[in-house]
């Protein structure tokens, strides 16, 4: 698929509001999750909106689209290429946060969902974090496939079984985060993104929450047995 062309095309003349609605989120809540003194390495990273208004020590944005070297900041380590490289790219570093949204949906299996993930926690700090933000077809029903690129269907409790067989364990869960797209019809300028978040788990339940937050941690080695 045309990864360049397909979301050219998905948000033409968005980036601005986008921008601004990212601007806010991590301003009032994913940088209380961060701290500005640690790494964080951002998932198919996209028009590096998350990545560009996060503030951390050190910035890496993986992105299969060429297009991410344009969007992303000059302080973001960038790497056009597969999440699947991540050992390879990142050599001995180890990351304190990875941040995933709207992603593992596009993987082409449920087993590629679980490579990820077991990915994720080889590059991962031994107390650091993998925060995920992902559409929960159990809210979005049909709606989940009105995107041609969307190949797997994930509620927060199949991602959070993923993530179990791959040794990590949930810090947090918030079933119903965000909205969830930025096509909603719910109004979003930046002071009323604000006040959202101020009103969350309410927000989330009341106000159209379709995509779960899963933040997720390491366990033990002795802890749990790869079935891979």
């Amino acid at each position: 698929m045309e990864l360049k062309e397909l979301y050219n095309n998905r948000f033409r003349n968005e980036l601005q509001k986008r921008n601004s609605i990212w601007k806010v989120l991590c301003n009032s809540f994913f940088q209380k999750l961060i701290m500005s003194s640690s790494s964080v390495l951002d998932i198919a990273a996209g028009e590096c909106l998350f990545i560009n208004n996060i503030q951390a020590s050190k910035k890496f944005a993986f992105d299969l689209n060429s297009d991410v070297v344009n969007y992303a900041d000059k302080e973001v380590c960038v790497h056009n290429c597969s999440c699947f490289e991540l050992k390879e790219k990142l050599k001995e570093e180890k990351i304190d946060n990875i941040f995933i949204s709207n992603f593992l949906e596009h993987l082409d299996t449920k087993e590629d969902v679980v490579r990820v993930l077991h990915v994720c926690n080889d590059v991962l700090a031994q107390k650091g974090q993998i925060i995920i933000l992902q559409p929960n077809i159990k809210y979005v029903k049909e709606a989940y496939w009105d995107f041609i690129d969307h190949k797997i269907a994930l509620t927060d409790a199949s991602v959070i079984e993923a993530a179990e067989i791959c040794g990590l364990k949930v810090k947090k869960l918030i079933k119903k985060f965000l909205p969830y797209t930025t096509k909603s019809k719910l109004p979003q300028a930046p002071w009323i993104v604000w006040l959202y978040l101020k009103l969350m788990p309410l927000s989330g339940m009341f106000g159209g929450g379709a995509q779960s937050l899963i933040i997720l941690e390491k366990r033990h080695a002795d802890n749990y047995n790869s079935r891979l």
